[in-house]
């Protein structure tokens, strides 16, 4: 394990770009645990976590058709990120070069695609914070109603959707044009961190939701259009 001060000027003060940018609270660590250890340790607590919503909603609605469970699990999923992840990047991120718990190393991971997480960038800390305590809780509200078949299920669903689209589209358009109109770049040069924890790890909240979105809008239009029926032909008969 070694630390890194701002005073250290033997050696590059961290791996993150633009180089030499100040960290939130001059300190880091670098990580013990390697890239792969990370991704497979937060693979296994998050599929744990889905084993345990695969069971609870097959006790309470085994007859959910095949794509509802599908969408049980993206809602449950994206809830525990958004919770418990991303709380935790709102609560240490004035110290997150520092950290060296497991949140803390994998925050400093996926920073190499994006150093803003260890900027205290005011964007993101202002995205994540409404991040956390709207859409997080939403998400497993979400995936509760779905469960339930609930009426509300789809008003819920447009809005949680509307807002990752938009958080997401923000995140990436604050990124790419800071890099374009001002030249600072914050991913490392490595195709890897680019393409795969910036493009690939992101864009999921785009496609997701779009798709989310869509069926949440069709379902609406066809349940007007069969109140629309409803009442037309209830004015009918009472014409006749």
């Amino acid at each position: 394990m070694s630390s890194i001060t701002a005073a250290d000027t033997t050696a590059p003060l961290h791996p993150y770009y633009p180089i030499g940018i100040a960290l939130s609270g001059d300190v880091f660590v670098a990580n013990d645990w390697s890239a792969s250890s990370l991704v497979l340790g937060f693979a296994a607590g998050l599929a744990s976590i889905l084993g345990v919503a695969w069971l609870v909603m097959m006790k309470i609605n085994p007859r959910l058709k095949a794509s509802d469970r599908a969408l049980v699990l993206w809602f449950v999923s994206t809830g525990s990120i958004h919770v418990f992840f991303e709380g935790y990047f709102v609560l240490n991120h004035h110290r997150m070069g520092g950290m060296q718990d497991f949140f803390g190393q994998l925050w400093k991971e996926y920073a190499l695609s994006d150093s803003r997480y260890m900027l205290s960038d005011p964007f993101l800390l202002c995205i994540e914070t409404s991040t956390v305590i709207t859409w997080g809780p939403l998400s497993f509200l979400t995936a509760l109603l779905i469960i339930r078949e609930s009426p509300y299920r789809h008003s819920i669903q447009a809005l949680v959707s509307t807002g990752h689209i938009y958080g997401d589209g923000l995140y990436f358009a604050t990124s790419l044009l800071d890099e374009f109109y001002s030249g600072k770049i914050y991913y490392r040069p490595e195709p890897f961190y680019f393409w795969v924890y910036f493009v690939f790890m992101n864009i999921l909240w785009l496609i997701i939701p779009g798709f989310c979105l869509y069926g949440s809008i069709k379902a609406s239009a066809e349940a007007f259009a069969i109140s629309s029926k409803v009442s037309a032909s209830k004015t009918a008969k009472k014409r006749s």
